[in-house]
């Protein structure tokens, strides 16, 4: 498998088009698209990019522009430089400090779905079948809050500090694979962290945050798609 750095593009920068997109899988737009998506996968809109539709999606990461209502089954994450305009609804909504939301947001339960393992899409009833897509690992780190070096006096509450787990801002994840770059991200405000353009292989996850020791995962991508990999410190 050869070495790959930025995901194969569905619209590149630069180009337009218009009308239905209807895609299995994980694909990636960088340019103006405007219609109406319908997808049973995983949408990365790029930085740069501008969208006007309206779309049903499982997994969708803004760092463009998106003007339209968006409903996703599983997760709508807005990143610093992305902007919806428009009506979300999706069981998990995280929006990055700088992050642009203008409209009304639902929250609706979650719906089980299966990971696509290749991107297809139709276009004018034409199918196109593209590059095997690469793969995103998203998750939340959490953990229950170190000790203070003052004493707790109260025992109520050192037990619910010793019980409650919190989302840990800044934390550095890691992720290697042999023969490929590794990645890097950290946590935000909610301990939210997302790895993305990934390609095939058994990648080993690695959690550093002050005060803790780092913990470790392995997740196993094939065919690109979603995986959900969260992490709490004891």
């Amino acid at each position: 498998m050869q070495k790959t750095e930025t995901m194969t593009a569905f619209i590149g920068k630069d180009t337009a088009f218009e009308g239905k997109l209807t895609f299995h899988g994980t694909i990636r737009i960088d340019g103006h698209f405007k219609g109406e998506i319908s997808a049973d996968g995983s949408l990365i809109v790029g930085e740069g990019a501008m969208i006007e539709a309206t779309m049903h999606i499982s997994y969708i990461s803004i760092s463009g522009e998106i003007r339209g209502n968006i409903i996703a089954d599983d997760r709508i994450v807005i990143h610093p430089a992305g902007k919806v305009f428009g009506d979300i609804q999706a069981p998990t909504v995280v929006i990055d400090g700088g992050g642009i939301f203008e409209g009304n947001c639902q929250m609706q339960r979650a719906k089980e779905a299966d990971a696509s393992k290749l991107a297809v899409v139709e276009l004018g009833g034409n199918t196109v079948h593209t590059a095997p897509a690469l793969g995103t690992i998203h998750g939340i780190v959490t953990g229950h809050p170190l000790q203070s070096p003052e004493p707790i006096h109260d025992i109520l509450t050192a037990r619910e500090n010793k019980n409650t787990a919190e989302p840990i801002k800044g934390a550095k994840v890691s992720a290697k694979c042999k023969e490929f770059a590794e990645k890097n991200t950290r946590t935000d405000d909610s301990g939210y962290y997302e790895l993305t353009y990934l390609e095939e292989g058994r990648w080993k996850l690695k959690v550093e945050a002050k005060g803790y020791e780092a913990v470790k995962a392995m997740v196993e991508i094939s065919g690109g798609g979603v995986y959900e990999q969260d992490f709490e410190y004891p």
